[in-house]
């Protein structure tokens, strides 16, 4: 089976749009933040995803190219199940996320403070390579459970490859079931092996933003919790594994932190970019409405220990009114 997010070459460089006091902190601490994407910008992007894979099988349940058109109702009974607890799934996925292009006007709107932020180039293809690989090997969506590791790929804006893998995967269960397991029981593999590669499927609405995105998967117990299944000695095990710093790739993951957003507390973990990751940062650009002068910022970055040429640090050229 094929991977849904082929046909892609890492790039050597994708640029991080945000705030002049999230680059502030970026290069103080020399750590980007993965947040909880749930709780985020783009906390409607898994919701879409998920929309879009039920609606595809719901629309070919009785489509004479699938075998699941040969027993309607026990197709149409997990689909249900499915649904139900695909509203109750919610496991953590946090997610770092760039662009393929520097000095993108959507991107300036979206992510860098309406045009007053920063954009920073980060080297990707010796420090994101095994994340690649990692996430090409997982997105043939073979495994039942969340991978370990950092995930770094492109977003797909389109789901017409996830939801012919949907599809085939709803309809390779549904086979099995008078053989093998319940409906509730084949619900739940599926919802387990497609939900971790919805971080990666967003609208073509956005294909412009040209998106990266780095994620990661922490290692907790998914819903529900319920007092007669859930096993609270095995919750506080994972739970310990998430509040220690560990080396994954070439970065230092710190422990997991939280911090306020419109009255609500965002999960994350910051991953250090210190040696042996090298020279991590490859350009400074400077958003179409920034105060900021590259004179400054070059003696910034000198002085946190990140040395760069002037020829690397942009004004933008965006129009932006």
């Amino acid at each position: 089976m094929k991977t849904i997010l082929r046909h892609t070459k890492l790039p050597n460089v994708v640029y991080h749009y945000c705030t002049v006091e999230t680059f502030f902190h970026i290069i103080s601490n020399h750590t980007l933040r993965m947040s909880d994407i749930e709780k985020s910008n783009d906390f409607m992007e898994k919701k879409w995803a998920i929309r879009q894979c039920l609606q595809h099988i719901e629309h070919n349940l009785e489509n004479p190219a699938y075998p699941c058109a040969e027993q309607p109702k026990l197709a149409s009974a997990l689909l249900q199940e499915m649904k139900r607890q695909f509203h109750d799934y919610n496991t953590m996925i946090l997610a770092a996320c760039f662009s393929s292009r520097r000095d993108l006007l959507s991107q300036w709107r979206g992510y860098g403070d309406n045009g007053y932020g920063v954009c920073i180039g980060v080297t990707s293809g010796t420090e994101f390579k095994n994340a690649f690989r990692r996430a090409e090997r997982y997105l043939i969506l073979k495994g039942n459970s969340l991978p370990s590791g950092l995930l770094f790929h492109s977003i797909k804006y389109s789901t017409k490859e996830i939801e012919a893998t949907c599809m085939r995967l709803f309809c390779i269960y549904m086979r099995w079931l008078p053989l093998r397991t319940s409906i509730e029981e084949a619900a739940a593999e599926l919802v387990r092996m497609m939900y971790p590669a919805l971080p990666f499927f967003k609208s073509s609405a956005f294909s412009e933003e040209a998106e990266w995105r780095c994620v990661y998967y922490p290692e907790l117990p998914a819903p529900p919790y319920e007092t007669e299944t859930f096993d609270e000695a095995r919750f506080q095990q994972l739970l310990s594994g998430q509040m220690i710093e560990q080396q994954l790739d070439h970065f230092r993951m710190q422990p997991l932190g939280y911090r306020l957003r419109q009255n609500n507390l965002v999960p994350y973990r910051d991953v250090s970019f210190d040696p042996p990751c090298g020279p991590f940062i490859q350009s400074i650009t400077i958003g179409p409405k920034c105060p900021l002068d590259r004179e400054t910022v070059k003696l910034f970055l000198e002085r946190n220990g990140i040395p760069i040429d002037m020829a690397n640090i942009y004004l933008s050229d965006v129009s932006y009114r």
